[in-house]
This record gives structure tokens, sequence and C-alpha cells, in this order.
């Protein structure tokens, strides 16, 4: 469709609405140009191109006081911040401030003294005019005077980051007893605007200091060093912190509230753990090995850690799973917890990734959201350096596996390009494109131009662009200078294209020439997405012999032969040896070749892939190698093989089975023993006794014990409830969601109870799988119990700050509403004259349909997620 649209263009800028009174407002003379017709085809717009902000005036210095309004939800606040033009002269500045009320904005001199200037705000945009026109050799002092009111702004968010609105006060009525009030801040991407002035984008960068006021029974943390406390008379405390070094807006960061501190040190720098009280003497294992890695990734990457501090804090409720605020590291509730939850919940790999942001992403920033690969790359493949480091090879490439599999899954829906100048929104960026693909990219690129290499470019890197914004060329020159390499080739069809290369294998042996043949074609296709990927890869042949060669090849062509000389045909080609291509690898191998792969892996990758082609096989050679691998060093080929037993029951009955009952019950990996039960249950259900799987519910492990109880439920379904009654009071999520399943696969009205109290219990993301299993245990349930439960699916769906939360309560009303409409479908198919049972139930199911719609209605009045809207707005179309 074309529309015909005139377009107007305004030679000088209206005014900003003023949201609030200004003892100077700002008036403004505007030329309108009427220009003529221009047709634009909006069935093929032109893609916005996502630019670096540009630079007018740079925030050099951020000094804030801020105090709380619990009750309102409010910040009263007071910035200094200290400017200067970033080039051209100026006489205006233009602030980010969201949902403020302003009181004042005045121009500090020399001596403080305050002189009043004009301002115009409208509510998102703080535009100032200057008392005069200022050079680049010039610095100013702005103050303001504000409050911020981040409960009445707009709810948004993402699947990333679930709201974006900066500042969260929890439960500040103090009306949940199971929950402490805290205040806490989440600045990415642009978000730190939500409650202090600023210019809220990555590029800039600013030093800052922050008096935070609170009532003295709480503690607080921010950016910087603790410089001093101060009780004031009033029964509140003043917190000064001071930042020295400069960092983006979006790293700003306050936590209040009442917790334990654990103190430890590296270098004679501060390293505190924040914890809430209950869990003090497990806070070192809650942030596990943090000193550890300071120390390892400091040498790894030629860069000592360069902040002043390195402090970590659990919140609740938090809107993400974790932030690498400057030296102060938030971290959602789900990381804490006793030693036995610490068990299977350890966040190893959650500290490693937020610390190795203070290199890439604190220190050397994304200078748009655009390059966040830059920061989010990185900080992926650090914990790849770390398992690496502390845990072998085996364990770094499990990760890396993981990661594969996550960017391939996603790519099914979308291939894009690592740095995107292209998007409909910034939060689109935080994807398994830039975080699991960049990571293997990087682990390619480190494989290309060797260890050495690729550490010391790292190191150029970030002493170059040390406390400044940086693009991807930063990085390549970098890597070219480092290696005299021109490396265009690799960042423009790794970083700047899209997808990865898919590889057709085709092999054959020419008896007549003593040859083996081996063709790589290339199939990919789409936008973007290079015809030829240029390819440097090693391939592993082991002979007839079982002798094992490796042949290094360089692929430059859609289609490329390469040939062999063997006397005899040999036993296994392997593409890509050390597994550290990212390409789909399209190659069939039979189960002799898979039994191949296996014996000559020399890492785990192999070892996986085998064994998932030898899991429907159903011969000795097979059970052997499966069997072989259930006692394997690593712990994930013995998960693997566990997970991939289903027909060894079948032939090996005795000798599995007791391999199988070992690791369940003595295996040191809890995630081996919770495999072990899995596979008992699905393989072994005749020949375990339930005594021997009740064992599990014993078990340290809470995963195991779950596991265990699904095995129970899976022998003998009255076990099993009996087991998941026992089991109810536990305080742990995965066993929760464990019993959740089976009372929902039971159906028992009486239930009921146990869902509401359990949603009540669990805290932000947590509940979400909780919610989703009441939808489908409501399914079963009689119209009259639905009808009941409507209220609660209601306050569910406009009671959280999450949207995605609130749209499992809506889907769960949807589900509802949906049962109602097949009741009536049925009884108007199947019933040529209604019996009064009929009647009764058409008219509660048709009672119940409009209250599920009275209840909908009600939610989209007060939804303002766009994604939520649409889902509630289809459903109410439908009738």
């Amino acid at each position: 469709m074309k529309n015909s649209l005139p377009i107007i263009f305004a030679l000088t800028v209206a005014s900003l609405i003023q949201a609030c009174s200004s003892s100077k407002p700002i008036v403004e003379e505007v030329e309108i140009i009427e220009l003529d017709t221009v047709m634009v085809d909006s069935d093929n717009p032109r893609e916005v191109y996502r630019a670096s902000e540009t630079r007018i005036n740079d925030v050099l210095h951020t000094k804030l006081e801020v105090s709380f309004n619990w009750d309102s939800a409010f910040l009263y606040g007071k910035a200094s911040l200290t400017l200067k033009p970033y080039y051209y002269p100026t006489d205006t500045v233009v602030l980010d401030a969201k949902g403020f009320e302003i009181h004042q904005v005045a121009l500090l001199d020399k001596i403080g003294k305050k002189t009043e200037l004009n301002y115009s705000y409208d509510s998102s945009f703080l535009k100032i005019q200057l008392d005069k026109k200022y050079t680049r050799k010039d610095t100013y002092q702005l103050f303001i005077d504000y409050t911020a009111m981040p409960n009445k702004l707009k709810k948004g968010g993402s699947a990333a980051i679930t709201s974006d609105k900066g500042l969260y006060f929890i439960n500040n009525d103090g009306k949940d007893p199971n929950k402490p009030k805290q205040i806490w801040t989440q600045g990415e991407t642009e978000a730190s605007s939500c409650w202090f002035p600023t210019i809220d984008s990555p590029n800039e960068k600013t030093t800052q200091e922050i008096y935070i006021t609170v009532d003295s029974n709480y503690v607080t943390l921010s950016n910087g060093a603790l410089i001093f406390q101060t009780e004031n008379e009033d029964g509140t405390r003043t917190d000064y912190w001071k930042q020295k070094l400069p960092h983006a807006p979006y790293l700003f960061m306050m936590a209040v509230g009442e917790f334990a501190i654990v103190k430890d040190e590296w270098r004679g720098k501060p390293v505190h753990y924040y914890v809430e009280p209950e869990y003090e003497e497990f806070a070192r294992d809650i942030y596990p090995n943090t000193t550890e890695m300071l120390e390892f990734f400091s040498k790894r990457f030629g860069y000592e850690f360069p902040w002043d501090k390195y402090h970590q804090i659990v919140v609740r409720d938090y809107v993400s799973g974790a932030m690498e605020n400057t030296g102060a590291v938030i971290f959602g509730d789900f990381v804490q917890g006793d030693d036995r939850f610490l068990v299977d919940n350890a966040a190893e790999d959650i500290v490693s990734h937020e610390l190795v942001h203070h290199w890439f992403g604190d220190l050397v920033t994304c200078e748009s959201w655009s390059n966040l690969p830059l920061n989010e790359s990185f900080a992926t493949y650090g914990s790849y350096l770390w398992n690496e480091h502390k845990y072998g090879k085996n364990e770094a490439d499990l990760g890396g596996l993981q990661d594969q599999r996550v960017y391939f899954n996603s790519s099914q829906i979308n291939k894009n390009q690592l740095i995107r100048f292209h998007y409909g929104d910034r939060m689109e960026m935080f994807d398994a494109h830039s975080y699991q693909k960049g990571g293997r990219v990087l682990h390619m690129l480190r494989n290309q131009i060797g260890d050495e290499a690729f550490f010391d470019a790292l190191a150029l890197y970030l002493k170059k662009n040390e406390f400044q914004p940086a693009e991807i060329h930063n990085l390549r020159l970098a890597f070219e200078e480092v290696t005299g390499q021109d490396l265009n080739w690799f960042f423009n069809q790794w970083f700047l294209s899209a997808g990865h290369p898919i590889i057709k294998v085709e092999k054959q042996y020419i008896d007549s020439t003593q040859q083996l043949e081996v063709i790589l074609k290339q199939t990919q296709e789409g936008d973007n997405i290079p015809e030829v990927f240029e390819i440097y890869t090693s391939i592993g042949i082991v002979d007839a012999d079982g002798n094992f060669n490796r042949f290094n090849v360089h692929i430059d062509e859609r289609e490329e032969k390469v040939v062999y000389a063997y006397n005899k045909a040999p036993r296994l080609v392997n593409i890509d040896v050390d597994k550290t291509l990212l390409a789909d690898i399209d190659q069939a191998i039979d189960r002799d070749e898979a039994v191949t792969l296996y014996k000559n892996a020399t890492n785990y990758i192999d070892k996986y892939y085998a064994l998932r082609k030898l899991r429907n096989n159903r011969d000795s050679a097979a059970y052997d190698v499966i069997e072989m691998a259930l006692e394997d060093d690593f712990w994930a080929v013995r998960k693997t093989a566990l997970n991939n037993s289903k027909n060894l029951a079948k032939e090996r009955s005795e000798n599995t089975l007791i391999t199988i009952k070992k690791l369940a019950e003595k295996d040191e990996k809890s995630s081996v023993r919770e495999a072990a039960f899995a596979a008992l249950a699905r393989s072994f259900e005749e020949e375990v006794s339930l005594e021997f799987l009740e064992k599990g519910t014993q078990d340290i492990s809470y995963n195991v014990v779950s596991s265990s109880l699904d095995a129970i439920y899976e022998k003998d379904k009255n076990a099993g409830i009996k087991a998941a009654e026992k089991l109810e009071a536990e305080d742990n999520n995965t066993l929760l969601y464990t019993i959740a399943r089976i009372y929902s696969d039971e159906g028992d009205p009486k239930r009921k109870s146990f869902f509401l109290s359990a949603i009540d219990k669990l805290d932000g993301f947590g509940k979400y799988p909780m919610i989703l299993s009441f939808s489908d245990f409501m399914e079963k349930q009689s119209l009259e119990e639905m009808e009941a439960s409507v209220g609660a699916f209601k306050s569910l769906s406009m009671g959280d700050d999450s949207w995605f939360l609130r749209m499992a309560a809506v889907n769960g009303l949807i589900k509802i509403k949906e049962a109602a409409e097949e009741k009536i479908e049925k009884i108007n198919s199947t019933a040529e004259e209604e019996s009064v049972e009929e009647k009764m139930d058409m008219a509660n199911a048709n009672k119940l349909a409009g209250k599920v719609v009275d209840a909908l209605e009600e939610i989209k009045s007060e939804e303002d997620n766009e994604n939520l809207l649409r889902i509630i707005t289809s459903e109410l179309e439908k009738n």
C-alpha cells in the first residue's frame, strides 16, 4: 500500500512542552515551510540507521544528593553536573530526565552561587538555555533540583530486561512479611535517566559522587569507594560514595536495604559480598571464586582490574539476571541460597560474566547499542576462559557447545549481523547473537591467530580505548596492529555479515585411485549472509588401521574438494576436528563411524555427538560405547550417556542397572545423579524398586530429589503423590515446580491451595513456570472452580512490574475462556435437545467466558506493554 504524505519541515525546533512551572519559560519562534508532497512506499519502508549519539555536550562529572519517600516511592534529588561543549560552541544543553518533577534549574558559579536558567521539560527531555555560548575550552556547572517518580512511568521492558523504570522500591509499604524493603536501580539500557538527569547514552563517560540519605538501619551500596558516613539528627544517615574514574551513565547504581556484608580483598582493594542476613555464612559461595577471578582476568587480559573496589549484591524482584554496574554488581535473588541450594545453583558463570564486563563494557564501552557485542560477546566468552582455566578444556567446551546450540536455535527465527546498525528497538540487541554467537566468534578468532596474539591484541585494545567508547573497528585495528595481518575478511564475514556457514559434507573412497575425496559444499542463503565464508579448519581422518591423521584446510569456494591418498577406505572423516568452527556441518555418519568418533575423541563435543548418534542403535557396538561413557572421567559425558541410554535396558539390564544405580547414589556431580534417576525411570521402570527411588528424595541436591520424585511418580502415581505431599514444605523452586507438574497431571481440585501458596511464595522470575503450571491445572477443573480462579489470575495480570509475568497470568485467563468456549461448542454440536444439566452447563460456561472477558477488558485498560496489549486485544476481538 502506498500513502501520499505532505512533509512539514521546521527550520527551528519548537519549544518543548513544559510539564512543570519555570520561572523563566523559553519562548522560541517557529518557522514552518510546507514542501512538495513526497510519495512514501509503506510496504517497503526505509530502515532506520541507528547512529551513535551525537556528542553536543559532554558530562564530565556528576554529583548527586538523594533521599527517598518510601510511601510514595519518590526519590528527592539534587544533581550538580559539570559539562563542556564536545566540539562546537553551544548555548543549550538537552538532558535525559524521565518522569521527573523539576523544581529548579540553575547555573552554578565557582563559589556555588546559583543563577536560574530558562528551561523546558516534556517529561522525557530537559532542555536548558545557558547564559551564554560556551566553547570546547569552557566548562559550566548545572544544578537541578527534582523529584523522580519511577512508578508513574509507562511500563516498558523486554525479555532480557523486563522493566525499564530505572529505580525500584521493593515492598515499600512493608505489607509483605516474606520480602525485605529495598531500593535498587537498573540503568541499562537508558534507564538511569529515570532517577537522575544525564546524557543517557553509552558513549557518554562521567565521574561521579553520590550522597545517599537513608534511615540508619539500612545499608547502602553505590559505585566507587565509600568515603564517609554521617549520622543525622533525624535518625537518618548519609553515605558518601565517590567514583573517581569515568564510566557510562547506564552503569551508575544504588542499592538500599538490610544486608549482611562479608568482607574480602584483592591486591588491597575491598571485595565485599552483600546478602540478606540469613545467608551471611554462605556469602562467599554465593559469589564463588571472586578474588581468584580478579587475579586470573587481570593477568589474562594484560590489564589490571582498574576500579576502586569490587562489590556484589543480591536484590529481590530484579528485572534482569545480573548487571555489571561498575564495581557494584547486582544479581537477582535466584543466586542466593544456603549450602544445599548452592549444590545445584552455583552462579560461577554469572559471576565471571559480570566481572569480565569491568574490562569489556565498563572500562571500554560500546559507543552505541549497535556495537553491544563489544560488551556482551566478551563477557560470554569470559566464562569460557574462566572454566578453561579453573576446570579444564572439557568444562569450557561444554559451555561453548551450549552457547552454540542456543545461537543455532535462535538463528532459525532470524539471522542478524553481530554489529547491527538497523533494528526496531535497542533491546533487540540483547539476543543470542550479541551473547552466544559473539562468544563463539571470539573463540574462532583466538584459534585463527593463536593464543599469544589474541591476548596481546586484547591488552592493546583495552589500553588504547580505556575509559572511552569504542566501535568494532577499534577492535579490528588492535588485532591487525598486533598480528600484522589484514583481518577485514574475518570481521566483515563474522561481525558485519549475518548467518553462519552451512556445510554439506560428501565423501567417497575410490578404490581404483586409492584416494579419499572429501567435498565441502556451503549451502547457506539469505539476506546479508555471505555466499562463501572463508574458513580455516582441520580435518581429522582415522585410517583403516585406526591411525589418526590431521590435515589443515582453507576453504574459500562455495564448493571445495580435497583429496587424500589412502590404500584402504578410512574409518572416519571428522570435519573441524577441534570443534572451534561456528558452522552447521551436515555430515551423515553411520554406527561404525560414531563408534570410531567416540573412541578417537579428544574433546567433549565429539563424544557428545557420537553418543547422540548411537542413542537409537540397538546393537552390541553401540551399547559398548554408551556403557564405556557411563564411566568416563568427565561428568558431562556420563550425563550424556545416561540421557541416551534408553535402549540399554532391553539388552543389558543387569550390568547397566548396577552401573546406573551406582551413579544415582554416589556420583560426585549432582547433575549426574539427577540424570541417573531419570534414566532409571525411563529405561528400568520395572527393574528398579520404589525403595531405591525413594532414596533419592533424601539427597542433598534438590535437583536429585526432584528427579527421583518424578521417577517415583512414573513408576507408581499414588506413591508419587504421597512423596510429593511430604515434600511440599521444602523451600526450593525446582522441587516446587516438580510437585506442580505432578499435581497438574493429577488434577485433584484440592491442590489449588498449593498453587496459590507457591505463587505467593515465589519471587520474580520464579513465579513464571508456577503460573504456567497453575494454568494447566485449572484447565482440568470444573467450570465452578475455573470461575473461582478468575480473580486470582486477574490479580496476577495486574499486580507485577514484569510484563512477562503478567502475560503468563493473562494466558491463564485465556485458557479458562477457551475451556468455557469448548464446553459451549461441545454442547451445541452434540445435543439435539439440551437436557436440564446441559442447559445449566451452557449458562455457567457463558457466565465464565463473560467474566473472563470483563477481566481482560479491565486488564487492558491498565496495561501499557505493547506485546501484552496485542495478545489481549486479539483475544477480545474474537468476541
